[in-house]
């Protein structure tokens, strides 16, 4: 079993990824009964997943809250939680009283969306999105991954917006009334309203004035497509040394991912990287008996994700 931290947080964003975590993240860090730990993701709980982890054990992971008031509620969101397989049992094992939260959005969507951050951010080495789904089933064997990618699992696009399972778990785990799920289509609709729900959800008092939900990692294109190429798939007479460079980068602070979206890619408009059509219909196809399985697990209607 795990070594456990001297305090787990109160609360936990848990995903799924591309699914408005980011914009939870920063709202939340303005309210100041709230404490959000640095860096957003440590990923210390998805024991299953290790290549995603900030912080090397439990004594690491407390530092991350070391400035954090005893009063305020604790919180962390790290977006891969959802998916992992260990992650519910763990964060259970720390506080059983954790509350989880969860942001889910239609599944192709999401895939297309979390494909092009991972290729902005190093970690996919292919120029189609189409030719990185039809390879998951071989990068789940250790093949043909990108030179680049510290926790391979992240690649496999399907099983991470397969929700119901994942959703499921944290129900089993912590009970209903411990998981708020929220969808993107309800965020965008009605923020205010989710806002006041979710600091109900934690436990605090509403913000004194309107905060407005940040919107943040919007679609990015390459500003320089041939660095980009070669950064992500570089000779290979290179690539054994890209994995210790970068891993030397994160260890003082140099995430290669931020580098790469910050610097080295632009704002593009949505319509420049629109899903193929008949992509869409793929991913239609691929998710509609897990959507189906959702609406009962939910009671909600999802016919617009089969769309």
């Amino acid at each position: 079993m795990m070594d456990m931290p001297a305090r787990a947080p109160d609360f936990m964003i848990v995903g799924a990824p591309k699914c408005a975590t980011s914009s939870l993240h920063l709202l939340l860090l303005q309210h100041p009964d709230i404490f959000m730990c640095d860096p957003k993701e440590p990923h210390f709980f998805c024991t299953d997943l290790p290549g995603l982890a900030e912080v090397p054990d439990a004594a690491g992971y407390d530092v991350l809250f070391a400035d954090a008031p005893m009063a305020a509620k604790w919180g962390e969101a790290s977006a891969l939680y959802l998916f992992s397989q260990d992650a519910a049992k763990n964060i259970h094992a720390a506080n059983p009283d954790t509350k989880i939260i969860l942001s889910i959005r239609n599944p192709a969507d999401a895939a297309f969306s979390w494909y092009h951050q991972l290729r902005d951010g190093f970690r996919e080495d292919q120029a189609d999105f189409a030719t990185a789904w039809d390879l998951q089933e071989a990068r789940a064997g250790g093949q043909q991954l990108p030179s680049y990618c510290p926790e391979p699992a992240q690649l496999q696009y399907g099983p991470i917006y397969t929700y119901h399972d994942q959703i499921k778990r944290y129900f089993d785990t912590f009970g209903r009334d411990a998981v708020k799920v929220l969808r993107v289509e309800d965020i965008k609709a009605d923020p205010q309203k989710v806002i006041a729900d979710l600091l109900t959800f934690i436990g605090v008092d509403p913000f004194a004035e309107t905060v407005d939900l940040p919107r943040t990692n919007t679609r990015r294109k390459a500003r320089f497509p041939g660095l980009n190429q070669f950064l992500t798939s570089p000779p290979a007479m290179l690539r054994p040394l890209m994995t210790p460079l970068k891993r030397g980068l994160n260890l003082i602070g140099l995430k290669p991912s931020v580098i790469m979206m910050k610097h080295l890619s632009q704002k593009t408009d949505a319509a420049e990287t629109r899903l193929d059509p008949d992509m869409r219909a793929r991913l239609v196809d691929y998710f509609a008996a897990d959507i189906t399985k959702l609406e009962t697990l939910l009671d909600q209607d999802l016919s617009s994700w089969r769309s």
